[in-house]
Parts: C-alpha cells; structure tokens; sequence
C-alpha cells in the first residue's frame, strides 16, 4: 500500500497544475455552458480514482458538517461512503468503510484512490455522503480543454499569476458576445493512465470517468488574471482502432516504402462521428494545406527543390492564434513528416493532425473541443514513443526548457511580453533511433540503419559494370557503425546480399542520386523501411566534410582533449591531430577507394545529429569494417559468401512462408542464452569462415564443451541465464552520461529520471560481473584443453578483459544494494574525491564545533555544558541555571527548559553559518555523484564492450556444442583441407542427415541419410540429378548446402563422415518466384540468379541449381539448361549439383567423366487404370530416372481417374514422338558448338546486364533473347 497522505504531512497536489489552466484560458467574457455533455461509457467500468477536494476559502463562509466526537458508529456503517478532513492537506478526501475491528474499535477507510486507513471515527472530522449520481460539474480534464480548442482570431492576453506554476499563455482563446461567463468555482483533473481508453458510445457520469487521480482545485488559488473557461466535460470519443482520418500521407505509413511522408490534407477518412467533429473546421480553417500548400520557402509542389518536409504558414493564419498555438505551428511547420510529442506539463499532447494518429495508433481518446487534441502523461513516454516508432512513425519530441518561475523572471529581467515558456526540439526518433523502450532489453533483434552512396566508374572492361557502393549501417541501440565500400554488378548481387542479411528498417539516401536499379533492389530486398532523402552535400556530406566533422568530435571529447598538445579550445579543436578509430583511418589512407564509404558515413552522421545522438554515440562507438568491403587485401578471404538467393533458398535466417524463424537454420542452432549471443550467432550463419585455421580453431573450441566440458558449459549458461542485454544496457549507460537532448539538465522532467539511470547502472554493474564470474567457471575447461581459441577468450589481459578491479572499485565506491533500494547513492570514503573533500570539510567544521566547546566548558569552569539540538535550532550550548551568573555577556538566550539555558554565540553563529554552507555544498556533490560514477565507467567502454564480446562468443560456442546433440542420427566433426597442386576442390558426405528435419516431423517414415561425392582427383565435379517428382531432389540439394554451412561455421554435421576443401560461395537457384512489383517474370528471376552465377562462380564455388529453365517453353528452358550447365563443368569448372527433368541432358552427359549421373530412387507398381504408383524412396542412386512420374503427383493431389488415365497415354504417346531413346551420338556436341555455347552464355549474361537499363533496351533485349532461343533448339536438338 502507498503511504498514508496522513504520515506524509502533504496534498498529493504537490504542484497545482494551474499551467493548465493558463495555457488553456479564455477571454474575459468566457461563461458556462447552459448544459452538461456526459463523456461517452466505457466499453468496461474504470476504476473510480482519487479525489482532492479542497475546502472553500473562508471568505466564502462555507462551513464543514462534522459528525459527534464520540464515535457511536460500529459495523452498520461499513460499506457506507464518508468523506474524511486532513488537517495537515486541508482538504477533504472520499472513500467507503469496508470493515470495523471490534477489538480496536477502528474503521477501515478505503479511499478513492486504493489507499487504506484504520480510523477512530470518534477522534476523525468527518461526512457521511451519498452514493455518486451524475453531476454536471465542469471539469478540465489534464490539459484542460476549453469550450473553444479551435484557434481564434481574438488575441486577448493573459498575464500569468505569482502562484501560476503554469508552462504557457493560453492555448485557445474565444471571445465576442457568443462566450459565457465562467462561474464555476472549482476545476477537477484527471490523470490518464497508460492502457485505459473510452469507448465510443454511450454516456456516463463526470464520477465514473477512467484515470488513476482526480484532483479537485480552487479557482480562486489559480489567481488568473482572466476568467477561464472550461468543458464541462474533456472527452475522448475516439475508438481504439477504427479511427483512419486522413491526417497526412507524411506520417501515416506507406503500404511499400514509407519515404519522406508530409501532411497533403486534414479532413481525410475518420470514423462518421470524428468526421463529423473535425472536419468541417479543418476544410475551412487549414485552405492552405490544400491546394495552395507551399513549403516553407513558397515554393510548391512541382517546383525544384520543393520540400515537402515544411509548410509555409501565411500571415493571416498566425494572427489568429495564441502564444501557444504559435510555438506549436513554428515547430510543426518544419517537421510535416513527423508527430509532435509536445511537452505542457507533465504531460505530452498531441494536437491537430498529430491528434488523429494518437487516437488511431496510440488508443488516446480525443478530448472535448473542435480541435483535435489528445495526449498522455510522462510517465508513459517511453511506451508510446516505442509503440508509434514501432509503426514507422518518426517522432518529434519537443521538451519544456523553463519553468513558469524562469519565464516571470525572464519578463522582468529582459521586459519581455512572452507569455509562453520555452521549449526545445530534443530528440527525433524513429525505429533505427530508438534506444527507449523495455522490449529493447529483452527483444534480440536489431533495427538497422542504413546510409547508401553510389558511383558509376567508366566502363573500361567489358561486362563490368561499374557501380561502385559505400554503406554505413548502424545500430544505435548497441553504438556500432559498420562502413565499407565495393564494387558491385550491374545486379547489385553484393547489395542485395547485405539487404537481405541486415534487413534494416530505416535507409538514407541522397535525393535523386541513386540510380533506379539501386532504388528497385533496395525496394526488393528489405521489409518496407523507413526513407529518408537527403540533400547531397548539404546533407548527405561527401568524404571530406565528413572526415572534418569527425574529428570535430573527437578533438571535442574530453579524452582527446587530454591527449593532444594545444587543443584546449573548440575554436581549434577540428584542426588538432586526433586519432581515429582504426577503420576510419583505412578508408582515408586508401583515398577514392573508401571515399563513398565516408560519405555514407556522413550522410549518417547527419541524419544522427537531426536526432540529437551524433555525439552520443560517436564517444564510446564501436567502427567495425562491412563484411563485404574492398579496401581490404582481396586475396584475404575470411569468410564463405552467401548472397541474397542462398540466404532466401537455404532459409538460414529466416523462412520462406513467414519472414519467420520457425524451420531456418538459426532456429536449429540457437542455443544462446544472451541476447547478444543470438545476435552474434545469426552474424556468424551470414558470413561462414573460408580460413581452414580459424574453422579448426572454431572446432576445437565447440569439442571442449562436450563430454566431460559440458558441465562448465551448463554451469556458465546458469550464470548468464537471468542476464539482461548486457550489450544494449552498456550502450545505453555510455550515451547518458553525456547531457545532451532530453538528457539536459535545461530540460524540465517530473519523472525521476536519476532513478531509472541508476537503476541501469547498477544493473550494469551486476551484470559485468556475472559476466566475469562466469567465465571463471570455465577454468576447469581451460586447464584440460588445447584449444587456442579459448585460452585466448578466458586468458585476462588477452581476449578477456582483466576488470576486477575496476568491479571492487566500484563496489568500495558506494553500498549497490541500499542504492537500488533507496534510488540515492551515498559514497564510501574514498570513493568520490569531490564527496570526500566537501565531507572533510563538514568535519573540520564540526571538530572546531567540539574544540569551541571545552573552550567554553573551560571558561564556565563546568564540564556539563553540552550542545543541544532543538527543532531546527543545532549546537545551542545548555547551560546549568546555577552559572547563569556566569555566562559571558556576548552569550544570545535562545531558549530554556527547567534547570537549564542554552545559548548562541557570535562565533557559534560563524560555525553554523560554514556548517550550512558545507552542508550545502556536500548535497551538491551528492547530486552529481552518479553522473561522475557513471562517467567513470564509461572510461572503460571499449573493455566493457571487449568484455561482452567475449561472453558473446563462448555463449555461441557451447550454443553450437548443444546443437550437435539435436541432429538425428550420427554427428561428426567435419575435415577441412587446404586445395593443393596434389588434390583438387571436393566434397564427401556418408550417411548424410538433414539438420532441420527429424522423424518426428515425418509422421510415420524417418529421414534417410545418403552418400555424397563431388570432386576430388579423377572425380566427377558435378551430379547431375534426376528423379520422380516428390522423390527428394530439391531436399538433397539443400541439405548438402547447409552441412557446407555447418561444416565451415565450425559446428558439427549430421553424417557419419563429412570432409570438403572450403568453400568460397554457394550459389542456390531453387523454386519458382516472380517479382511482379519490379516487372519481374518467373523466368527472369531465374535468369537473373542464373547470370550471377555464371559470372561469380569460381573453381571452389558449390552451385546447386533446381530445375533451370522450368518457366519457360521445354524446348527454350532445356536449350538454357544444357547450355548452363556445359558452361559450369567446362568453363568454371566448380563443384556443384544439377537437378533436371530434362532427360535428353542426361544422354549428352552420360559418358561425360566431369560429371556424375544420379537419380532419387523410387518403385513403380501399377495402379487403377493403368496409372503407375510410385513409392519414394528418397535415396541417392547412381544412373539416371527413366521419366518423372507427373503424373503420380496428380493422382496424389486428388485429380479425377479419367483425367489421371488421359494424361498417362499423352504422356506415353510424347515420349515415343519425341524418340526419348534417341542415341546419344544425335545430341553430341561438337567443339564448334560448345563454342556456339560459350557465346550463347555470354549473351545470356549481357541479357540479365541490360534488362533493367530502360524500355528501349529491354525491346533489343527479348529480340536478342529470341535468337538465342532459336540458337540453342539447333544447338541441343539439331533442329
């Protein structure tokens, strides 16, 4: 229960809200409403809420009904209502009598508000009242809204009162012969809480109104200069998630790419009854956001340059409004595409058009008024700010910088009219911003931003395409920046590798700079992210403004400060030499190589800075170098690449019918008990290692957390268990000990912010040493393995940290536990050098207190002469009655008691007056301890991080030692060999098992494992696989894909035996997809991945191609085929797997020693009516499949026996016309044709290069597709 009000001593209306009221007044001739409006029912019953009623002043003679003093009541009263006076509040408060105790005699009093109280009604003034009827009491309710939210033409000043704690001058006023005088005497305010809404029908009293205070306040003590008027009731009549008013194209999102979104008009499509509210006064009041919107420099839409981002306001619009809705309009005016959270109070409101996405996305209800207005208290920022950036919103939060005091100061001093007091823009945040937000800690996945640059080189080489790509990608909640730059195809593979990897959910571009293949792959690669267009150079800096602006930031940190010679002012900080992290010193060493890696960078430092986190995060931010990127040696190949089709084919990330993680590789493998380790993880299934050591290292690490290992193993994921997201909460430490933004000290908040920054901080501090703790349970693993890795990850001062004793430093500094417990951290000796210091000099004052004394005892010759405290009245000298004869005459009589006289002295006096002054100043230390503390820890940001890196990696290690025991079947650790002159690329798999899929998952049959050889000296490079349809092709193809995955990752395959010479790609093209939205057929998605194969395969790239040329006519689709497939044995001579229906390919290959010929085993047995059944077998057999068996999948779908029998004879009757037995002689080919092959490929390829180019290469291109057609029947048919 909360504490009693009665022991507190105060009114829970600490701070009169009276800013309310001021910011919403009338004018001078406001009168009341003749009749009530009822809010609307709530679809369930609120809980009823506190209520402060505060009594008339006694000018209004008013008196107080008490009952008798001797309490006659006993249990007929219980369940009666009563109204209970407060002395010490002055003030009356509601609740019932819910029971009596006979023993004590004592009622138990629930109040309103949930608190409870025993009473002695016989000692208590008290009234017993009524049950609650509708009463049309007018009410403001939070914000308070007027009679009139509208804007007005009448421009009527208030002046703000001494006792007016309010923020703002009025927000509507509305005057002339229309308004009624307001005679209302008190104003009732309600508080929302965070999950609670109204309904949209109905009708209800002002007491069954839902919020969790209700506070009931003299008008008279608001000591407004005019009279105020007020609804009689603030409802919100919007229901939850019905409402869809047209409130702007900029801030509601798009249904692709939700781009720069601005507001084209209001009254757009709302619920009937919102319609009916608003939008006759929005057609008329905001003409100019229609057709004649301009930005807000004049220009419009149509115009160069115009910006839709602004709105220009005309003149005769802001003479209508007030103070208020003036500094609203002049921050909305340059923030279209954003939501205003607008700080009044301890309250963020929503107005206008922003009102209606509050309504609809929030759940807010619109209060009373023409004007839309709806809003929510402080304490309910950080969930409604997530809730709206979740939804793709970008969110303007504009905080109060002066209290009402600082303005009436401010007004005297400068002789300033301002009636408004200040605000500021101090956070923009959207989903790749946000670092607010609980689910954050306990959510894994990150929300990427992503920053593009791009550049066309000449095309010197032909069949290069030129573009070349720099990418900066961020992820706030963690502070780390990953830059790189490459060279990309004309199909942007590299790009699309990444989008899909990444997934980020914000971009930032240049405007117009990109060309529209880039513009179309960003658009088919991610999950509809937020676009943000920025003005090149201007906003999107080029390299060398980006450079500058960086080392402005670190020359400006305290830490590069102290380390560089001369730069002790900002004036020369950005010319001091400072040194940048070591990725961005590369990307400037290589000149025009990384140069669009730095600009990308810079277009994301911009858009940072926009959101007040640049040089938060830019401090303690951790520069990693982009997978991908090229400025690095080339012949350094750390890891295996997968791009876009493999991750999307192989479904490692994330599945195909969902988006998902049910049924992908990482789902099979993610055993991780950190948040951060999961993240690691799903980096390490994007990007397989390609270096034979680091994959044996990797090895060896994952065999010592099995067996006699795995104890340690459990013991340390024990400790790890309750974690929080430890690399997220350091981040989210390191960027608030900086004070900037809402982290201000200008900033005016009413929640306890220092609270929840030292409950972080201390859960930091618990966590970084469990952290430590737990990998000293892995000392026993340590000391009985080889494994190099792992002496280097649990060696201290290597890859572990050594950071114990700045853990007991901070455990000497301050008691964790009466900190968390008290919200207030009081430092040991030695723990804050200012503390210490302002301490000592408490003491030294008090020890000249104790020598002052026995002076004095010496001068009164009596030892019982002593300090005595009383109230507020500290060191007075109490002396005996018997020596007052005796007291020096500079002695000041403060007070006595019996036998007794205690004095001041002069120089007393002087103590106390240090005393308080030290006191003073020890409290002032006090306050700042925590952000020194917290500074402190931040210095040792890259070892925490080092730190969390490491618990990230074992967390991955034993994750991937777990998973080996949840294969089916046999596991084993892969044999990685290097490729040599004496070997050649290969591949062997025995009894090779499918990671994800398991007998259970297989009804009544069990998965058959099977024998795989590609490769190797004398050894067919290729399979070339045929088989029934269903019988298991496309699963073997994946299958040997992912135990390439698994081996290279390091963890172990399910197989009996499994070795492979490193893989440097894989490349998938498997199943049948369009891209209708790019203008993209089946068969051009599938020979577009196709060219990406042909052009980037290598000798030691694995190809697994399903099905080539099904989206086609059979004879085009196998002429494409064949000529594919002769290019990869021949040409790239890759290893690689081949599945087809093409039988007449299988002739031309038979005898082909490059190449092996497979089939998926079956049985034929006879049917009904002649229809041949098939059993699956599901095993890899050597030789090819007569026929594909269409015809037994159609009777497995249910197809009719008559159609069934007709499609059995077709299909005879085709394969006898087209002489399936036909002998290999007729099909082969001859030098002269696999040269006519060669060049139908590279024309193949030149067609994927130019399909995107414009519409008058696309009509030369399916000319050029044509004749390749004819080409290749008479290549592969003699036809």
């Amino acid at each position: 229960m909360a504490p009693s009000r009665r022991l507190s001593g105060r009114s829970p209306l600490v701070r009169q809200q009276s800013q309310i009221t001021s910011f919403f007044s009338l004018g001078k001739n406001s009168k009341e409403s003749p009749s009530p409006s009822p809010d609307p029912s709530p679809s369930q019953p609120k809980e009823k809420k506190p209520r402060l009623v505060i009594p008339p002043s006694p000018a209004s003679g008013a008196k107080v009904p008490l009952t008798a003093a001797k309490n006659c009541h006993t249990k007929e009263v219980v369940g009666k209502r009563i109204k209970v006076f407060w002395p010490l509040d002055k003030a009356w408060y509601e609740g019932r009598v819910s029971s009596f105790d006979e023993m004590s005699g004592k009622h138990l009093i629930c109040y309103v508000d949930g608190e409870e109280e025993a009473l002695d009604l016989g000692k208590e003034k008290f009234e017993w009242i009524g049950e609650e009827t509708p009463r049309s009491l007018r009410r403001l309710r939070r914000m308070s809204e007027t009679v009139k939210m509208a804007c007005s033409s009448a421009d009527v000043d208030n002046e703000i009162s001494e006792e007016d704690t309010a923020d703002d001058e009025e927000w509507g006023k509305v005057g002339g012969e229309d308004a009624e005088e307001d005679n209302s005497d008190e104003v009732e305010l309600e508080d929302e809480d965070e999950e609670e809404f109204v309904a949209s029908s109905g009708s209800r009293s002002k007491n069954s109104t839902g919020s969790k205070r209700r506070k009931t306040m003299n008008l008279a003590k608001l000591d407004c200069a005019k009279k105020i008027k007020f609804e009689k009731n603030r409802e919100r009549t919007a229901s939850k998630a019905s409402l869809s008013m047209t409130e702007s194209n900029a801030v509601a999102p798009l249904s692709n790419d939700r781009r720069v979104q601005v507001l084209d008009s209001i009254g757009s499509t709302v619920t009937v009854e919102a319609a009916e509210r608003f939008g006759k006064r929005e057609a008329e009041k905001f003409r100019f956001l229609q057709e004649g919107r301009r930005d807000v420099r004049g220009r419009r839409p149509g115009d160069k340059n115009y910006d839709p981002r602004t709105l220009y306001l005309p003149p005769e619009f802001l003479r209508t409004l007030s103070g208020g809705q003036r500094q609203w309009w002049e921050f909305k005016s340059k923030h279209m595409d954003k939501v205003l959270f607008f700080k009044m109070g301890k309250f963020y409101e929503l107005f206008e058009m922003d009102a209606h996405i509050g309504a609809r996305e929030l759940d807010l209800q619109y209060m009373k008024g023409e004007q839309p207005h709806c809003g929510f208290p402080e304490k309910n920022y950080s969930m409604n700010l997530e809730r709206l950036t979740r939804k793709g919103y970008r969110v303007l939060v504009v905080e109060q910088t002066e209290t009402p005091e600082q303005l009436e100061i401010r007004r005297k001093e400068m002789g300033s009219k301002d009636k408004v007091v200040k605000r500021e823009i101090c956070a923009m945040v959207t989903q790749g911003t946000l670092m607010e937000g609980e689910s954050l800690l306990r959510n894994p996945d990150t929300s990427y931003l992503l920053s593009i640059a791009e550049h066309f080189r000449s095309l010197e080489v032909p069949g290069k395409g030129g573009v070349v790509i720099g990418l900066c990608v961020v992820d706030v909640s963690t502070s780390k920046f990953m830059v790189g730059q490459f060279e990309d195809d004309l199909e942007r593979h590299w790009l699309c590798s990444i989008l899909s990897e990444l997934r980020p959910v914000e971009v930032i571009k240049p405007s117009k700079a990109l060309s529209p293949e880039t513009e179309r792959v960003i658009k088919n690669n991610t999950r509809n992210p937020l676009v943000n267009n920025l003005l090149p150079f201007d906003e999107f800096w080029d390299a060398e403004r980006t450079i500058n602006e960086i080392r402005k930031y670190y020359s400006l940190s305290e830490h590069y400060l102290a380390a560089q010679n001369g730069c002790t002012s900002a004036d020369n900080a950005g010319n001091c030499p400072v040194d940048l992290p070591d990725v961005l010193t590369e990307l400037v060493n290589v000149g025009i190589d990384g140069s669009y890696a730095l600009s990308a960078l810079g277009g994301c430092l911009f858009y940072l800075r926009q959101a007040f986190l640049d040089e938060k995060l830019i401090k303690c931010a951790k520069f990693e170098r982009l997978a991908c990127s090229g400025f690095f040696n080339n012949l350094q190949k750390p890891y295996m690449i997968l791009d876009a089709a493999a991750l999307e084919n192989l479904e490692i990330l994330e599945n195909n019918r969902s988006g998902g993680l049910s049924g992908t590789l990482f789902a099979q493998l993610d055993h991780c008990v950190t948040a951060f380790g999961k993240r690691l993880l799903k980096g390490w299934l994007a990007r397989p290692l390609y270096d034979i050591r680091s994959i044996v290292e990797r090895q060896d690490a994952v065999a010592c957390f099995k067996g006699a290992g795995l104890t340690s193993a459990l013991e340390f994921r024990k400790e790890l268990s309750k974690l929080q997201d430890m690399e997220r909460l350091l981040s989210r430490l390191f960027v608030s000990c900086e004070a900037h933004g809402r982290n201000a000290n200008r900033v005016i908040l009413y929640e306890d912010a220092a609270k929840k920054r030292l409950q972080e901080f201390i859960a930091s501090l618990h966590g970084c040493e469990a952290m430590i703790q737990a990998c000293s349970s892995l000392d026993t693993v340590l000391t009985s393995t080889e494994s190099t890795l792992l002496h280097y990850l649990l060696t201290p001062g290597k890859g572990l940290p050594d950071m114990c004793s700045v853990i007991e430093h901070f455990k000497d500094a301050f008691d964790w536990s009466e900190a968390d417990r008290t919200g207030r951290i009081i430092p040991h000796e030695g723990g804050d050098v200012d503390y210490d210091a302002a301490c000592k000099k408490l003491k030294d004052i008090e020890s000249n207190l104790m020598r002052y004394l026995k002076e004095q005892r010496k001068v009164l010759g009596n030892s019982e002469v002593n300090y005595v405290a009383v109230g507020k009245d500290l060191y007075l000298l109490e002396v005996p009655e018997s020596l007052r004869g005796a007291v020096p005459a500079e002695y000041e009589l403060q007070s006595s008691k019996k036998g007794y006289f205690r004095y001041w002295t002069p120089k007393i006096k002087d103590f106390l007056s240090e005393l308080s002054q030290a006191e003073a100043e020890k409290e002032s230390k006090l306050k700042g301890i925590l952000q020194r503390l917290i500074g402190q820890f931040s210095e040792h940001h890259s070892k925490w991080r080092q730190l969390v890196s490491v618990i990230a990696e074992l967390d991955v290690l034993i994750s991937l030692a777990i998973a080996s025991d949840y294969y089916e079947g046999p596991t084993c650790r892969p044999v990685i060999k290097e490729v040599c002159h004496e070997n050649e690329p290969y591949l062997s798999a025995r009894g090779l098992g499918h990671p994800m899929l398991r007998s259970d998952a297989l009804g009544k049959g069990s998965f058959v494992p099977n024998d795989v050889r590609i490769g190797g000296v004398g050894q067919p490079r290729f399979i070339l696989l045929t088989g029934p349809n269903m019988g298991g092709k496309s699963t073997l193809l994946r299958q040997v894909c992912l135990a390439v995955v698994l081996a290279q990752l390091g963890a172990d395959v399910p197989a009996e035996c499994f070795e492979l010479s490193p893989v440097d790609r894989i490349f998938v093209r498997m199943g049948a997809r369009d891209n209708i939205m790019a203008g993209q057929s089946t068969f051009l998605m599938e020979l577009s991945e196709t060219a990406g194969v042909l052009s980037s395969a290598t000798q030691n790239s694995l190809v697994a191609l399903d099905e080539l040329g099904r989206g086609t006519a059979t004879s085009d689709g196998q002429a494409i085929a064949a000529s594919v497939f002769e290019y990869l044995v021949h040409r790239v001579q890759c290893r690689g797997l081949f599945s087809t229906h093409y039988h007449r390919l299988i002739l031309e290959y038979e005898k082909n020693t490059k190449v092996s010929i497979c089939h998926m085993a079956c049985q034929v047995g006879k049917g009904v009516g002649g229809v041949e059944e098939v059993t699956f077998l599901y095993r890899l057999a050597p030789g090819s499949c007569p026929k594909s068996y269409g015809v037994n999948v159609a009777r497995l779908a249910g197809l009719p026996s008559s159609v069934l029998q007709k499609a059995a004879k077709k299909s005879n009757d085709f394969e006898i016309s087209n002489g399936k037995h036909q002998p290999v002689a007729e099909v082969k080919i001859s030098d002269t044709e696999t040269d006519e092959g060669r060049t139908l490929i590279k024309k193949l390829l030149s067609i994927s290069e130019t399909w995107n180019l414009g519409e008058d290469s696309r009509v030369v291109t399916l000319s050029l597709l044509g004749d390749i057609q004819q080409r290749a029947r008479w290549l592969v048919l003699g036809k």
